[in-house]
């Protein structure tokens, strides 16, 4: 929810969610891919305080070249459990 949330959609919590949905009409390319790890994590740092996250990758999907994966590794230190989840974010290509 926190990944999918665009910063102000709820209103009465503006400020939460994910950036990521600035990068919409982005490239899917290096520099994207950083960008779109830098906001998951600082999403997830902010609001999803039971999770330690140990590493975020984005790639792109070859097979769908509209389509940036981002893999999130994560803790939940109360049960001692290793998760893995992957978010795809659709980016809308631009015009060639």
């Amino acid at each position: 929810m926190i990944i999918a949330t665009r910063p102000g959609e709820r209103p009465m919590r503006p400020e939460f969610g994910c950036e990521i949905h600035s990068l919409l009409f982005a490239p899917n390319d290096p520099a994207t891919a950083g960008l779109a790890k830098r906001y998951v994590y600082e999403a997830l740092r902010r609001w999803e305080p039971r999770i330690e996250v140990r590493e975020i990758m984005a790639y792109p999907d070859y097979e769908n070249p509209s389509r940036l994966n981002v893999e999130i590794r994560y803790l939940i230190p109360v049960i001692n459990s290793e998760r893995n989840l992957v978010f795809p974010f659709y980016t809308i290509p631009g015009e060639e």
